[in-house]
């Protein structure tokens, strides 16, 4: 069965409308205690300030019930109906899904009557029946970097969603608008630490309960990470590198094919080269030698521990992917180069790509993605020249890192902090500004009182206007 959407007096978005109606209402006037320019608590305040800042305001005294505490007062006045609110809201939700199993042949039901089972259903419901909600947009400003940082590297922040059940969406609509903060608290001068490493802090901006009426505030992480290392190898954890020597420090085979990466197209000491003199970080990097024809091909094979990494990626995980890359000896006028994830047969299913207006210095590529749902196996990390670079150009490539990202909530933004060709040291910090436009009702009041952010259960939404359960509803 399906439960009923939008029908007047039985749809689950008609009665949750209303209910989140009246929370609007509620909302608007505590609003206007807040800030109304001649209702609001300030303004009732302000009446009892014969002079500013005169010793004379003693009638001060008479109004502190007001002054104390305001932001709880404000709180306080819609308190009583937002948990009634948030309870009827939750009971709608969890018995309506419930009693629409109920009514299968043969009856089924939820797995457990709480909030995320229900909400589980409703999203796969809506998804099978092409319902779509409002969305919100959702911006990531370029990262700062700090105006006295050391380091070179950089920090990068998505808020792409899952494929599999959020797949209407290119960001999740319950990002919260905040500056995420990064900043490095621990360098390698602690000999604990390896070069690449280095721990940084990272804050998010402070978060409220669903009760007060600054609600959502900030996602409110805060958490140590270090910086993703590409001389570190096999890592498991969000924000380790899962290849292995992706800095080219290890050499084979007259010392000019990488240690565990396959050769497809080219040859070691012919046109693939061990690069000594011009590295990004440590002592080595890798070498491409443009003829003007040939199409460069090297790749590692990921999750096979005998010739490539240990580990593979995961399917619908979020990655960050990063290189750096410059030219020497001839200034290409032509070519491409490509780094990604690539099947048996070389083609790519995602890549960062630079081409010829590469410089003499090395720039940090870096690329998020979602690893395919249907991925295939073998799997490939993939370099490759797809279109060749002119004659005697020199190709210097090091510093690949590819990992999982690290989410600061289910449904919230993922970042990963990138070294680069000069290490982080204690103090170097930066800033990332996330906003989110909150167009969307229905999302904004699902996720207040079902906590969306926290569990990653969204539903589908459209963006772009053409949603079929309009906000309309509440009202």
């Amino acid at each position: 069965m399906t439960v009923d959407f939008d029908t007047a007096g039985a749809g689950i978005f008609k009665r949750l409308g209303k209910v989140f109606g009246v929370v609007k209402r509620v909302t608007a006037f505590q609003s206007d205690l807040r800030t109304n320019a001649s209702q609001s608590l300030q303004e009732a305040i302000n009446e009892y300030i014969t002079s500013a800042g005169s010793t004379a305001n003693t009638d001060l005294q008479y109004v502190s019930q007001f002054s104390n505490n305001l932001e709880n007062i404000v709180s306080d006045a819609g308190t009583p109906v937002l948990h009634r609110a948030k309870r009827v809201a939750e009971t709608t939700l969890v018995e309506m899904m419930s009693d629409d199993l109920a009514g299968e042949t043969p009856p089924s039901g939820l797995p457990a009557k709480t909030v995320n089972e229900a909400l589980y259903e409703l999203r796969d419901q809506m998804i099978a029946n092409s319902k779509t909600l409002d969305g919100s947009t959702v911006t990531i400003a370029s990262t700062a970097a700090g105006g006295s940082n050391t380091g070179t590297g950089t920090v990068v922040v998505s808020a792409e969603p899952d494929n599999d059940k959020h797949a209407t969406m290119s960001a999740w609509p319950t990002s919260r608008t905040e500056t995420l903060r990064f900043k490095c608290y621990q360098d390698s001068r602690d000999k604990k630490i390896a070069k690449g490493a280095e721990f940084f802090e990272v804050r998010g901006a402070q978060k409220f309960s669903a009760m007060d009426h600054r609600w959502p505030g900030g996602s409110g992480f805060v958490g140590r990470y270090q910086s993703v290392n590409p001389a570190e190898s096999d890592g498991r954890k969000f924000g380790r590198n899962i290849l292995r020597n992706s800095s080219f420090e290890s050499f084979i085979d007259n010392g000019d094919a990488p240690a565990n990466w396959e050769i497809v197209t080219g040859s070691a000491s012919s046109n693939i080269f061990q690069e000594t003199s011009n590295v990004a970080r440590g002592t080595k990097a890798l070498r491409l030698q443009a003829d003007g024809s040939t199409l460069l091909k090297i790749r590692q094979k990921l999750g096979d521990p005998q010739s490539g990494s240990l580990y593979s990626v995961r399917p619908d995980g979020l990655y960050c992917l990063s290189f750096m890359v410059r030219y020497a000896n001839t200034n290409p006028s032509a070519g491409v180069l490509r780094v990604g994830l690539a099947n048996s047969s070389g083609t790519f299913a995602t890549f960062d790509a630079a081409d010829h207006t590469m410089t003499t210095s090395y720039v940090l590529f870096t690329h998020t993605f979602r690893a395919p749902l249907d991925l295939a196996d073998p799997i490939y990390l993939q370099i490759q020249t797809s279109t060749a670079f002119t004659s005697g150009a020199h190709i210097l490539i090091d510093a690949i890192q590819l990992s999982e990202m690290t989410p600061t909530a289910k449904a919230g933004v993922a970042f990963t902090i990138i070294p680069g060709e000069t290490d982080f040291v204690r103090g170097d910090e930066f800033t990332v500004d996330v906003t989110n436009n909150g167009e969307g009702e229905f999302i904004h009041y699902f996720d207040r009182f079902f906590d969306m952010h926290g569990n990653g259960i969204v539903p589908p939404i459209n963006i772009l206007g053409g949603e079929n359960i309009d906000d309309a509803l509440v009202t």
